[in-house]
Formats: C-alpha cells, sequence, structure tokens
C-alpha cells in the first residue's frame, strides 16, 4: 500500500477513535450512574407512594407525618416510591411501629428494603443516613420523635455525647442490645431485640446512660439483675459458695434465681448478708461473678 494512503488511513482511524471516545466515556458515566441509584432527593418534604413497583399504579402523596395509612385506603399497599424531597421513616405497621426503613430517594421496588405491600405509616424525619439506618438510634422523644443520636457499637457513657437520661424511644434495626440505666452496663436494665417506641415503658424513660450488643450465644441467656437484693444466709456458708479455711467463694450469686446488679458495694452487702465481714475479691462486669468472701 503506498504510503500516502497508508497515512490517511491511519489519520481516519485514529479520528474515529477521538469521535467515540466522548460517547464511550458518557455510556460508562451512565451505567456508574446505574449502580449507584437515583440520588437523593432535595426540596420541601414529598413522597408518592405507588401500587405497582416501577413508579406504577394507583398512587397517594404525602407531604407530612401518616400515622395510618388505613385512613388514605392505602394500607399495605405501596411497592414503590418516588421521594421529591425530604427523608421519610417507612414503616409497616401503623403509629411508626413494625419494621421501619429511612428512605431519601426513589425506590422503585420496595422488596429491595422488604416493605413491598408492608407500609402503614410514614414520618419526616431528619433522619441524614438514607434508607439504611444504624444498627441502633435512640430518639429524644417518645414515638421516634426530636433529636436522635444513631450508632453501630456500644458505647460506655452517652454523657460524652450530650445525651446521658435523655432517650425517650429507641429504634432497633440489626442485632440484640443491653441498654442500662448507669455508666459502664450497670444499674437497671433491659435486653431489647426490638424498637421500644416509649421507654417509659420499661422505666428507662430519660435513664439510659450506656447500651452495648448482647450475644446469648457467647453470654448465654440473660437474666434481670435484682437491684437491690438481701441475701439470706443458705446452709454451708450461703447461696452455693465454696467454703475454704478463711474464706469461700460465689462463682456465679444469683438471689431467687436470679443473677445480682454488680453496683458498687453489692459485693461487700452480699457477703456481709451471707455472715462475712468484706467481699476479697470480685470479678468486673454488669453483674456479681466470681465473688470470694472472708
Amino acid at each position: 500500500m503506498p504510503r500516502d494512503i497508508l497515512a490517511q488511513s491511519l489519520l481516519a482511524a485514529a479520528f474515529l477513535v477521538m469521535a467515540a471516545a466522548p460517547g464511550a466515556q458518557a455510556q460508562k458515566d451512565e451505567v456508574e450512574a446505574f449502580r449507584r441509584g437515583p440520588p437523593p432527593a432535595n426540596g420541601p418534604a414529598e413522597i408518592t407512594l405507588f401500587a405497582d413497583t416501577g413508579l406504577r399504579g394507583a398512587s397517594v402523596t404525602l407531604t407530612g407525618d401518616q400515622t395510618s395509612f388505613s385512613r388514605l385506603r392505602f394500607n399495605d399497599t405501596a411497592r414503590s416510591v418516588e421521594v421529591k424531597g425530604g427523608v421519610w421513616l417507612l414503616c409497616s405497621d401503623s403509629n411508626l411501629k413494625g419494621r421501619c426503613e429511612y428512605v431519601d430517594r426513589t425506590v422503585r421496588n420496595l422488596g429491595e428494603i422488604g416493605l413491598s405491600g408492608n407500609i402503614s405509616s410514614a414520618q419526616v424525619t431528619a433522619y441524614d443516613r438514607g434508607p439504611r439506618s444504624y444498627d441502633i438510634a435512640f430518639f429524644a422523644n417518645r414515638d421516634f420523635r426530636g433529636p436522635f443520636l444513631g450508632f453501630d457499637e456500644g458505647e460506655a457513657r452517652l454523657s460524652q455525647f450530650r445525651f446521658n437520661d435523655t432517650a425517650g424511644s429507641v429504634l432497633i434495626t440489626r442485632g440484640t442490645w443491653l441498654v442500662c440505666a448507669d455508666n459502664d452496663y450497670r444499674g437497671t436494665c433491659e435486653l431489647l431485640d426490638a424498637s421500644v417506641s416509649d421507654l417509659g415503658a420499661i422505666t428507662l424513660n430519660d435513664a439510659i446512660s450506656s447500651f452495648r450488643r448482647y450475644d446469648e450465644r457467647r453470654e448465654g441467656p440473660w437474666r434481670r439483675p435484682v437491684p437491690d437484693p438481701f441475701y439470706p444466709p443458705g446452709p454451708g456458708g450461703g447461696a452455693g459458695g465454696f467454703e475454704g479455711e478463711q474464706s469461700v467463694f460465689f462463682p456465679a450469686p444469683t438471689y431467687r434465681g436470679a443473677r445480682i446488679s454488680n453496683r458498687d458495694g453489692a459485693a461487700t452487702r452480699f457477703c456481709q448478708d451471707n455472715g462475712f465481714d468484706e467481699a476479697a475479691y470480685k470479678a468486673p462486669g454488669p453483674v456479681l461473678s466470681d465473688v470470694v468472701c472472708r
């Protein structure tokens, strides 16, 4: 092939590659945007719920809270949502109970977040983490309202977040949690594996100072500690201890079948109620264990 013809062919090929490059890049960007999903919506709070996937079928539009979709004749009907503004808490039961998910963008198939045909209430919220919530979140007011803090791990002192004795409700999306009235998982504690819209129902309204995950497979079944126990002496040194020459070892003290809260002075009171002078040792933890009395 003559050199001039070869050169012209190479120039033409280069031109075609350069012309195609912007289109290829645009296609790549489009694919990447599809993978990321639609962007969060901006503007005033507004959400439209559709009876079918893909934003099709009968629909209702909300611009504020709705605690019961039965009033709209749209209970357990929505299968896709278009978020035009705000962040929304969508729940499977009325009054923002049951399974709940945060949504800040259009979802063309609510089955992706486990709510297809299963939405009964909705609330506009300031929650800023999108559809995937924290593992546990504490709200200042009942019914998951007001200022909140979300966590994926436990905290021994909520005071460092200026949220000590503040929570009025707790939203749990993953895991089982021990919530306690005192720092370091002490005081009155409750084991929770589901959300609680009113912590007053379990006597912990404005009274949570620490919380942590609870692994029943590793820690065994949880029993509520006795808050202020008195221990009548048992036979042979009391409460099932192992008696030595000068001391008795109690591996896991209980009172009426329940573990004993490890409050300050609890070990000494336990030992004195069993006829000893003091506690020589106790293991750390939320309940008394490995107590040595002398």
